[in-house]
């Protein structure tokens, strides 16, 4: 059986990926499948087009393989994600408002809420429920850690657009929240307190 050595550095993967190799290029999808799937789901917001997405944001990425100048592949590839879902988001609106029709949409079982967090639905469906603008930003800021400064520059508006996005972000899932937990049965109620 022949092994294949594993490259000690991600400058080493990325030269690897970017010469062919096809184990380094399968390495990178393995270290960033997870993150960059999560990503393409919390913006689009539900599986077939986060699995369809994932599929642009890979080819996007190895296609840019050769911009790539860091130690750390993952907020690199985010950026990535970000864009090619936002615009995979763009062109499915545009998609669906021609169809004039909206299939019911398929919500993933990863992003749902663990019992006793106090949410009565999963938190996909309550980001599907805000404008793109404002579930990118509440993505990119509270599920991915990025600072209001990183927003901005991922998604080409200014800081304060970004606060602003947030602000509204937060407030509409609060009410859409309060909402939910006041249609509860009074039994059901007190085990979301």
């Amino acid at each position: 059986m022949n092994v294949v050595p594993r490259p000690h550095n991600v400058s080493e993967l990325v030269e690897r990926a970017l010469g062919g190799h096809e184990p380094a290029r399968r390495q990178i999808v393995e270290q960033l499948s997870r993150r960059v799937r999560t990503i393409a789901l919390s913006i689009l917001g539900n599986s077939a087009d986060a699995d369809d997405a994932m599929q642009h944001i890979f080819l996007e990425l190895f296609q840019s393989l050769a911009s790539f100048s860091g130690e750390h592949l993952a907020p690199w590839a985010d950026s990535i994600a970000v864009r090619t879902a936002v615009r995979h988001a763009r062109s499915r609106r545009v998609r669906s408002a021609r169809d004039a029709c909206v299939d019911p949409e398929e919500l993933s079982a990863e992003l749902t809420t663990p019992a006793g967090h106090g949410v009565p639905r999963a938190l996909v469906e309550y980001l599907a429920e805000l404008p793109e603008t404002r579930r990118v930003a509440l993505v990119l800021r509270h599920v991915l850690g990025y600072t209001v400064e990183e927003i901005a520059e991922l998604t080409d508006v200014s800081p304060n657009t970004v606060k602003d996005r947030l602000v509204q972000a937060r407030a509409q899932v609060r009410k859409t929240l309060r909402r939910d937990l006041a249609l509860l049965p009074s039994g059901a109620r007190r085990n979301h307190e």
